[in-house]
């Protein structure tokens, strides 16, 4: 098995179980328990995992909701966000889309986007495009996560580093009062801020539940991005984003 095969299905293991042992994931990938220690530790220093005594474990402490469940979730005021980043968006744009639910929702109203590019690490948005776009659509490579489609990993923060678009859309976990954007994951949010770090108009869009919140995993800051785009007027959270001079678009 290469090196990179190994690398996902061992991603893909603790994501379902948690936490593995060192032997256990010996047996099941069928490497030596030393060869497997080396990749273990470098795939530590790229903080893709945690080892801890005689194992390893997941970077993200909880089982990753499926992409399918999120899909059913704020469904109208998802089609709405979506909507108004779509009249963001000229024909010839270049875009950047990330993961997410709410972003997938965008991807599906890009099907009259008759010029430009696109490109994502959504599985989803990918096949939902190639599918029914004119332009161009680029998927990054790296490691698939199976319960989401998130496509993370060094290879993918790499790709969205080396491209300059003119639009980029995230979704998130969560949002604190400060203006801080999250993801449950550490990967995901690594790769999530590569996909806003060279767009000249950059955009978050995410329902209102995500409002007032924290996770894990810090993605950026709405201030370095154009607007929140979100579906409701949360009283407190909003009125202390607007004081920071955060452009939110309710709608």
């Amino acid at each position: 098995m290469k090196t990179t095969v190994r690398e996902q299905k061992i991603i893909s293991l603790l994501e379902s179980r948690g936490e593995m042992s060192v032997n256990e994931l010996s047996a099941i990938l069928d490497v030596s328990v030393s060869a497997l220690r080396k990749q273990l530790a470098d795939m530590q220093n790229r903080k893709l995992i945690i080892r801890t005594y005689g194992g390893v474990m997941s970077i993200n402490p909880v089982p990753a909701e499926s992409f399918d469940s999120k899909l059913h979730k704020s469904v109208s005021e998802k089609r709405r966000i979506a909507t108004e980043a779509r009249a963001l968006i000229s024909d010839g744009s270049s875009i950047s889309l990330g993961s997410g639910t709410t972003v997938f929702a965008l991807s599906n109203l890009l099907d009259d986007f008759n010029s430009g590019s696109i490109y994502t690490n959504s599985m989803q948005a990918a096949d939902y495009l190639a599918r029914c776009a004119a332009p161009d659509v680029h998927i990054c490579g790296g490691i698939i996560r199976s319960a989401t489609g998130t496509i993370t990993g060094n290879e993918a923060y790499n790709f969205f580093r080396n491209i300059r678009v003119d639009y980029a859309f995230i979704s998130c976990d969560a949002i604190d009062e400060d203006g801080v954007v999250y993801s449950d994951n550490l990967s995901v949010a690594t790769v999530e801020s590569a996909v806003l770090c060279n767009a000249d108009h950059r955009f978050v869009l995410c329902d209102s539940t995500k409002l007032g919140k924290r996770s894990i995993a810090t993605i950026g800051k709405l201030s370095d991005c154009e607007a929140l785009i979100t579906g409701a007027n949360i009283g407190s959270v909003a009125d202390k984003l607007s004081y920071r001079g955060i452009n939110i678009i309710f709608v």
